[in-house]
C-alpha cells in the first residue's frame, strides 16, 4: 500500500551538526519511519535532488498569540522554512484575562508591540479566561504550523489586579493568586513565563507596561514559582549589558533552576557590551546557572516607506500630508512648492518624541546610515551618500525613489547589530541561541521573519562564515534541544516529520512588500523567501515549490515537566 510520504535524492543535513549524505526520507503517520535507500513508493513523492534535507526550523521569539488565528499560515514566517514557533515573549499575552477587561490586556501589547488595537479586537476571538482556556482556544485553530507560547506577566498582572496593575505594587494576596495562574497555565503546557523589565515598552499613554510596575521583587517571586514547578522557561525584556541586570538575571536563574532567557546584541553606543554579555553568560554557566542569550544574526533595521510609515510622519505638515491616500500624496509630492515646504520641515523641522525611544516609533532619520534597500542581503548604499552623488538632499531621494516606484521602495535604518564580526562571535558563543525574530509583532516596522533565510544564506552561502550543517544545527536541532521539543528538530527515525526542503543556491530572503490584509484593514509587512522547494508540518506538506496548499496540520505543542 506504500508509504505517505518519500523525498528522495535529497542531501540530508539532519540538525546534529553532522555531515550531510545522500539518502531518501520516509515518512508515515506523521513520523519519519526510515532513511538511506527508501525502496516503498510514498502515496506521495518529492524529488529533492540537489536539495537540503532538513528539519523544520524553529522561531524562537515570536509574538504570534494574536495573528495566528486571523492567519493560520503565521505568515511571513512560515514562509522561510519555520515550522514551529514560540510566541508569548516579553511578558505580552492575551491570557489570562477576565471576561470585559480585555482592554486591560491589549493597553500592553499595542504599543510595545505595535499590534493595533482594532486588529486585537476584531481579530481575536476572545471569550478565555485562563491561560489554559487560550491555549485550549489554540488548540482548536487550525493552523499551518506548530506553536507554543509563555504565560506573560503583564497579562496575568492585570487578570489578578485590574488597573491596579499599571499603578499599584501588588499585595501579598495578588501575588498568590498570579502565582496560583502561572501555576496552572504551567500545569496545561505553557512553556514558561516571560516578562518586561525594560522602560522603553510603554502603553499609549506612555505610560509603563503592566510587567514593568511588577518589578523585580515581583518577578523573583514569580520564578520561584516556576522553579516549583519544575518546567519551563523564564523569559525576559532586559539589557543584559547592564552590570546591575546581570546581577537580577543570575539570582533569577538560581531562584527558580529554570534556564533564563535574555536578548544578546551589538550596540554601536556600546561596542564593547555585548563581550560583557558574552563573559556574563560564561560565567553563570561555570557557576551552574543556564543563562541563554537569544541572538539575531544580522543589523536590526526599521523599515521606513510611503506605504508603512516614514520618520517624518509626526511632523505637522507631513502629518497632514500622510493623512491623505497615496494618490493624492503623490500630487502633492509632485507640486513644487509643496514638496519644498515637506522638504524643508523633514530637513529642519522640530522633531517630537515620547520621553523614551519607544520601539513602536521610526526611530529619527539619520541619513548617512539610513540605507536605500535595494537588496534583501545587502549591501545597499547609504541615502546620503546617493544623494551627494546626484546633486540632491537625501529627503529630496527619498521622494524621488519613492515616486518612480508608486511607494513600493522602502529604505532601512539599523538600531543594533551593525558589527557583522560582533555578530558572528554572538552567534558563535555557546551560551547564545538563534531567537530574536518578534514575528507577529512590528508588523510595519520589521522584516525578521526571514531570519533562517537571511543566516543561510548570507552568512553560510555567500560569507562562508558557517558550514551549511553548524547553521542548520543553529536553526533546528539547537533550540529544539533548548526548549525540550524531544523528538522534533532532527531527521532521524521516529522523529516527528516536521521537515524543509531547500535549494541551497538560491535560499534567500525577498524584498518586503506592503499588504493591507489586518483584521482593520491595516498594513503589514510580508518579505517572501526564495529555495523553499517544500516544507513538511506533522507529515503533510504545508507548502510546494513556493506555495502554500491546504494542508492545516501544525499543533500546539504543550510542555512537559522537567
Amino acid at each position: 500500500m506504500g508509504i505517505d510520504l518519500v523525498i528522495r535524492g535529497g542531501t540530508v543535513v539532519d540538525g546534529s551538526g553532522a555531515a550531510g549524505y545522500v539518502g531518501d526520507v520516509a515518512v508515515d503517520e506523521g513520523v519519519i519511519v526510515g532513511i538511506g535507500a527508501v525502496e516503498d513508493h510514498g502515496r506521495r513523492e518529492i524529488d529533492a535532488t540537489g536539495m537540503l534535507v532538513c528539519p523544520g526550523f524553529i522561531d524562537g521569539h515570536a509574538h504570534m498569540d494574536a495573528q495566528i488565528f486571523w492567519d493560520p499560515l503565521a505568515t511571513p514566517v512560515s514562509m522561510h522554512g519555520v515550522t514551529t514557533v514560540f510566541m508569548g515573549n516579553c511578558g505580552f499575552t492575551l491570557a489570562p484575562v477576565q471576561p470585559g477587561t480585555e482592554e486591560l490586556a491589549i493597553r500592553s501589547i499595542e504599543r510595545a508591540e505595535d499590534i493595533s488595537r482594532g486588529d486585537l479586537e476584531m481579530g481575536v476571538p476572545w471569550g478565555w479566561r485562563t491561560f489554559s482556556e487560550y491555549l485550549d482556544a489554540v488548540d482548536a485553530t487550525p493552523k499551518g504550523l506548530n506553536v507554543a507560547g509563555y504565560i506573560g506577566h503583564s497579562a496575568l498582572r492585570t487578570f489578578v489586579m485590574g488597573e491596579r496593575a499599571y499603578h499599584d505594587p501588588a499585595t501579598e494576596d495578588d501575588l498568590a493568586r498570579m502565582g496560583q495562574e502561572l501555576t496552572d497555565a504551567l500545569a496545561a503546557g505553557a512553556i514558561g513565563f516571560s516578562t518586561s523589565q525594560i522602560s522603553q515598552h510603554r502603553t499609549v499613554d506612555d505610560e509603563p507596561v503592566a510587567s514593568y510596575i511588577g518589578g523585580w521583587d515581583e518577578v523573583d517571586y514569580l520564578a520561584r514559582v516556576l522553579g516549583r514547578s519544575g518546567a519551563g522557561v523564564l523569559q525576559l525584556a532586559t539589557l543584559m549589558a547592564e552590570p546591575e541586570n546581570q546581577a537580577h538575571l543570575l539570582r533569577l536563574a538560581r531562584l527558580s533552576g529554570r534556564p533564563v532567557h535574555q536578548g544578546c546584541i551589538y550596540k554601536a553606543d556600546q561596542p564593547e557590551g555585548f563581550r560583557s554579555s558574552l563573559a556574563f553568560l560564561q560565567q553563570a554557566a561555570d557557576e551552574g546557572a543556564r543563562i541563554i542569550g537569544q541572538a539575531h544574526v544580522r543589523p536590526l533595521v526599521n523599515v521606513i516607506g510611503f506605504k508603512v510609515g516614514l520618520p517624518f510622519d509626526r511632523l505637522p505638515q507631513w502629518r497632514e500630508l500622510r493623512r491623505l491616500p497615496l494618490s493624492e500624496q503623490r500630487h502633492v509630492l509632485e507640486d513644487p512648492e509643496r514638496r519644498s515646504v515637506l522638504v524643508d520641515e523633514a530637513l529642519h523641522g522640530s522633531y517630537v518624541t515620547s520621553k523614551v525611544i519607544v520601539e513602536v516609533q521610526a526611530r529619527l532619520p539619520d541619513y548617512e546610515n539610513l540605507r536605500v534597500l535595494e537588496s534583501p542581503l545587502g549591501p545597499n548604499p547609504s541615502l546620503a551618500d546617493l544623494a551627494r552623488t546626484r546633486g540632491t538632499t537625501p529627503v529630496d531621494l527619498m521622494i524621488d525613489l519613492s515616486l518612480a516606484a508608486d511607494f513600493e521602495q522602502y529604505f532601512t535604518q539599523p538600531f543594533a547589530n551593525q558589527d557583522e564580526d560582533a555578530v558572528e562571535t554572538i552567534l558563535r558563543h555557546p551560551r547564545t541561541i538563534i531567537a530574536q525574530s518578534d514575528s507577529g509583532a512590528h508588523v510595519s516596522q520589521l522584516m525578521d521573519s526571514s531570519i533562517p533565510t537571511h543566516f543561510l544564506a548570507h552568512s553560510v552561502r555567500d560569507r562562508q562564515a558557517f558550514s551549511w550543517e553548524e547553521a542548520i544545527h543553529m536553526l533546528t536541532g539547537r533550540p529544539a534541544r533548548e526548549w525540550g521539543l524531544g523528538r522534533r528538530g532532527l531527521v532521524g527515525e521516529g522523529c516527528v516529520a516536521d521537515l524543509v526542503v531547500i535549494d541551497p543556491g538560491s535560499i534567500g530572503p525577498k524584498l518586503p512588500r506592503a499588504v493591507s490584509d489586518l483584521p482593520a484593514g491595516g498594513t503589514r509587512l510580508v518579505q517572501e523567501a526564495e529555495g523553499i522547494y517544500a516544507t513538511v508540518v506533522g507529515g503533510d506538506i504545508t507548502s510546494a515549490e513556493g506555495k502554500p496548499t491546504e494542508a492545516r496540520p501544525g499543533r500546539l505543542i504543550r510542555r512537559s515537566r522537567g
